[in-house]
C-alpha cells in the first residue's frame, strides 16, 4: 500500500481518535473490540485506531460493529470531521457521548425557560413564567422528547 498523503495521514487519525472514543465509550479492550468488529486480527484492529490504512472491509466491519452508520469511516478519511451513529447522534474528535438522564434534562430545561423569560420579559409574573414551563414540558412529552411521569 502507498503511504498516504499528509492530509489523508492527518484524516487518518482523525478516524483513530473518533474510533478510540467509540471503543472507549462502549468500554471495550482493543481485543474485544477487534471482536466486536466482525472478528478482526487484533493487529488489523489496532491499525484503525493507530491511524494506519487498512482495507475498506476493515473499515466495514468497524463501523458495524460500532453502530455507525455505512460509510463513516471513509467520509472521515475524505475530510468530514464526524461520524454518524446508526442511532443519529454524532461523534466528534474529542467530544464526550453521555447518556441523558430525562430528569436532568427537564430541571435544565425549566431553569433555561425560566431565565430566557426573566431577560426576554421582565414583566411575566412568576405563575406566567411557571405555566410556560409547564406547558413547554407537556408539549415535548406528547412528542416523546420527554419521558411521561416525571
Amino acid at each position: 500500500m502507498a503511504p498516504p498523503s499528509d492530509q489523508t495521514a492527518r484524516h487518518l487519525q482523525k478516524l483513530a481518535a473518533l474510533v478510540t472514543q467509540r471503543r472507549a465509550q462502549l468500554r471495550l479492550s482493543q481485543e474485544k473490540a477487534a471482536k466486536v468488529c466482525g472478528g478482526l486480527a487484533y493487529m488489523t484492529y489496532r491499525k484503525v485506531e493507530e491511524g494506519l490504512p487498512v482495507r475498506s472491509s476493515t473499515y466495514a466491519k468497524v463501523e458495524i460493529g460500532f453502530g455507525m452508520r455505512a460509510g463513516s469511516c471513509k467520509a472521515v478519511i475524505d475530510g468530514a470531521d464526524s461520524i454518524t451513529l446508526e442511532d443519529g447522534t454524532e461523534l466528534i474528535e474529542g467530544g464526550r457521548i453521555t447518556p441523558l438522564d430525562p430528569e436532568t434534562l427537564e430541571e435544565g430545561l425549566r431553569d433555561a425557560i425560566t431565565k430566557g423569560a426573566t431577560l426576554t420579559a421582565p414583566n411575566l409574573t412568576l405563575g406566567e413564567v411557571q405555566a410556560i414551563n409547564e406547558r413547554v414540558v407537556e408539549e415535548l412529552r406528547k412528542r416523546g422528547i420527554l419521558p411521561s411521569g416525571l
